[in-house]
């Protein structure tokens, strides 16, 4: 069976922490009443914010056919959010957030190719370089 990650030296640092994002982003979608944010906002601009950096965030991680598998994976999470937040008697499902969270992933999606996705690779590099420069 092959992998799905990129053969990546912190890969599993990188999973990690994608999957924290995944559950902060979860938890803040669940709160009652969440932190306000220091700048003004409309919901549906962060909700396609929050997809767009998970797309982004993982395209770094995962080979790039399997982008479309990370985009289906993406839509079902945000509509799980939707369907945990019709539980909750403080907060609201709504159809448009999803349609936001799809916008998001959409736009990180066409970032990812754009070059984004190569994130993990320029951070790796950069770590490797530092580490060798502060041997000499």
């Amino acid at each position: 069976m092959t992998s799905v990650l990129l053969p990546l030296r912190y890969a599993h640092v990188w999973t990690t922490l994608g999957g924290m994002l995944l559950a902060v982003i979860l938890i803040l979608a669940l709160m009652p009443n969440p932190p306000p944010l220091p700048f003004a906002y409309n919901d549906k601009t962060t909700h396609a914010l929050a997809f767009m950096a998970l797309m982004v965030w993982f395209s770094g991680v995962i080979e790039m056919r399997r982008l479309p598998m990370l985009a289906i994976c993406l839509v079902a999470y945000g509509v799980l959010i939707e369907l945990l937040q019709s539980l909750t008697e403080s907060r609201q499902p709504e159809l448009l957030d999803v349609g936001a969270d799809v916008a998001g992933i959409l736009l990180g999606w066409i970032l990812a190719i754009a070059g984004l996705r190569r994130w993990c690779v320029w951070l790796e590099s950069g770590l490797q370089a530092w580490r060798a420069n502060e041997k000499r």
